[in-house]
């Protein structure tokens, strides 16, 4: 019995012997072996040494990996790989591959993923189906001379870079390439060795990282700390960014911004757990000098951005967004007809707050609005901008748009209401013979449209709706109310005696967009001297105009040709004329008198006005348009978002 255990005791202590030998020799031969084995493309030198025990590592002078058809994959020289056994047994169970450390003196490599996420790569362990492939992460990464070929479908990455680590753990990278089919060339440093990706239980210590992006004509910088590079875990510091657009920015990065002119931004950047943070955010836009706090969260299946944006915005630095930087395709048309990008729309959803101190409409006719508040909300590709609040001119404008693109062609819809708008302060006229402020007054506009399109072209000449524009406590100049009148005489005699203005009984546009053309159902400016009425139309589809001015004299005149104004032609060519029938009838008569005797054919233009009597605009808020446009999200907008709000 005795000498049983005696036998088993030497057995175990020459096994345990045997082992520690072959662990501390590093098991000759065997790791070529496994690595013939494994059926993995994996092919090891002969002289490899595996250790399996306390420090689970693999030292060879050359390993390469080829895949299922032979092709190279990757091939390293005086390599050395370290992992811990648990990770390979959450990897053995479809956890993402993970290794502790990856070494190697010299390393190329090849990079591919099909569109499905698929690769040659063996990823995934032998005897699993692999469906999509994940990056092996990798704790640290010490290259002393590396290159690498990528090309990516689901990143769409495709590009050539060398890396290197120096002895002192200073790691750089070079890229040249393109990104979601825009060139670009990355350049990146790290003070220590850097984790190529990290789980989140990682516990890497941030190190210093510095990194430029250059695309076209724009280039992003960052400087701060990270945990790991592709993933950019734990990363914050600061952004620098300089572009020709934030579109072109944007786009790389799958976030839907707007064409826009040359942008600078700065900020703090941190990202952490899918979510990008962009803190104190200057920026100039054009000549909009723009501020905000911003998030993009990357975990939902559409993406998400979130923030507020502050500032000064010039509306002209949105033409570009909205088509009105380039000319019309067709000849002879004004409205811009090239296409927005509304696809985009759909890829990303968005909830953001805009708190404008001024919105600048771009010419000096037009005073600013300001303040100006809006919310933003993009959800499954429709566009809602809520609760509009402008200040304009002492009055208010409130109101709220839709843009439904999951329809073609796609959806839109406006509720705009304006109350008590000083058209004196708003609309800046040239005076110089009129009087100062020609036209006064307080403007209230009711707007209830809609209209599809894919360009402002095709918007506008869909139009269809209700269109109200009321001007209160008005007053308008004496001698332009004469010059439409084409009263000569009276004309004359307030040119001489200065120009006054005269009170409005009334001054009302009312009538409905029907396929794009305004027919105004009541457009009439009224004052104690003259009635004017319009009618016709203006046609946004083919953009014709077609309107008649008549005015109607309450008082006597000795030299009036008291003649209709037409103004026909198209938006970029219109035309202002006397009507020929009404002019013609006034030249027979004068001529008819003048055979008589030729001072008589004056008479013919001499006009003893007419007993009009004043009108009065309805003062009821209109029942249709909006009242108060703040009401129209909740008449108009169908059930709120499911999307969270802002931080």
């Amino acid at each position: 019995m005795r000498f049983a255990i005696k036998a088993v005791g030497a057995a175990a202590l020459a096994l345990v012997a045997g082992v520690a030998g072959m662990e501390w020799a590093g098991w000759p031969g065997v790791a070529p072996w496994l690595a013939t084995r494994a059926d993995r493309g994996l092919q090891l030198d002969g002289d490899a040494r595996l250790h399996l025990l306390l420090d689970p590592r693999l030292q060879a002078s050359r390993l390469a990996v080829t895949g299922p058809a032979g092709e190279a994959l990757a091939e390293a020289g005086a390599v050395l790989l370290k992992w811990r056994w648990a990770d390979l047994w959450a990897w053995r169970h479809g956890a993402p591959l993970r290794l502790r450390l990856v070494q190697a003196d010299r390393l190329k490599l090849s990079w591919q993923r099909d569109a499905d996420g698929r690769t040659a790569w063996p990823v995934q362990p032998s005897g699993q189906r692999q469906e999509r492939a994940e990056l092996p992460q990798i704790d640290h990464l010490i290259i002393r001379d590396g290159q690498a070929s990528l090309d990516d479908q689901p990143l769409r990455l495709r590009g050539d870079a060398r890396f290197s680590t120096a002895a002192n753990g200073h790691w750089q990278a070079d890229l040249q390439g393109q990104l979601r089919g825009q060139q670009l060339a990355l350049k990146a440093e790290a003070g220590a060795g850097l984790a190529l990706l990290a789980p989140a239980d990682a516990g890497l210590p941030p190190v210093q990282l510095r990194a430029e992006l250059t695309q076209r004509e724009g280039r992003l910088s960052f400087e701060g700390t990270a945990s790991s590079l592709l993933d950019a875990r734990a990363l914050d510091g600061r952004l620098e960014v300089r572009g020709r657009s934030l579109a072109d920015i944007g786009r790389p990065f799958n976030i839907t911004l707007p064409r826009t002119p040359p942008v600078t931004l700065s900020g703090r950047l941190q990202h952490a757990a899918g979510v990008w943070q962009l803190g104190g955010a200057q920026a100039r836009v054009g000549q909009s000098q723009l501020a905000g706090d911003f998030y993009f969260d990357t975990r939902p299946a559409r993406p998400q951005l979130s923030g507020l944006l502050r500032g000064g915005l010039r509306l002209a630095d949105l033409g570009p967004a909205v088509g009105a930087d380039t000319r019309p395709s067709r000849p002879g048309r004004v409205l811009p007809d090239r296409p927005w990008d509304l696809p985009s729309l759909r890829t990303m959803d968005a909830r953001v707050a805009a708190a404008l101190n001024q919105l600048d409409l771009g010419t000096p006719k037009l005073a600013p609005l300001s303040p100006v508040n809006v919310s933003l909300v993009l959800e499954d590709g429709v566009l809602d901008l809520q609760h509009l609040h402008a200040g304009i001119a002492g009055g208010e404008a409130t109101g709220a748009v839709r843009l439904d693109t999951r329809v073609a062609p796609p959806q839109w819809t406006l509720g705009l209401g304006v109350r008590g708008m000083a058209i004196e302060q708003w609309l800046r006229l040239p005076t110089r013979a009129l009087a100062d402020d020609p036209v006064t007054g307080r403007l209230r506009a009711d707007l209830d449209l809609s209209g599809r399109g894919r360009s402002p072209a095709e918007l506008l000449g869909s139009l269809d709706g209700p269109v109200r524009l009321q001007l209160d406590k008005g007053q308008i100049s004496h001698l332009l109310t004469e010059a439409v009148g084409l009263d000569l005489a009276q004309g004359l005699a307030v040119w001489l005696r200065g120009d006054r203005k005269l009170m409005l009984n009334c001054a009302e546009l009312a009538g409905r967009f029907k396929a794009g053309a305004l027919r105004p159902r009541t457009a009439v400016v009224d004052n104690r001297d003259s009635r004017i009425d319009i009618d016709g139309r203006i046609n946004f589809a083919d953009e014709s105009l077609d309107l008649r001015l008549k005015a109607q004299p309450k008082d006597f005149s000795l030299l009036t040709l008291r003649t209709p104004l037409r103004v026909q032609g198209t938006l970029a060519d219109p035309r202002v004329a006397l009507e020929g029938k009404a002019l013609g009838g006034k030249a027979i008569a004068a001529i008819a008198l003048g055979a008589l005797a030729p001072p008589a054919a004056l008479l013919a233009f001499v006009d003893p006005g007419e007993d009009v009597p004043p009108v009065r605009c309805d003062t009821a808020a209109p029942p249709a348009a909006a009242a108060s446009a703040a009401s129209y999200p909740a008449a108009r907008q169908q059930p709120a978002s499911r999307g969270k709000a802002a931080p």
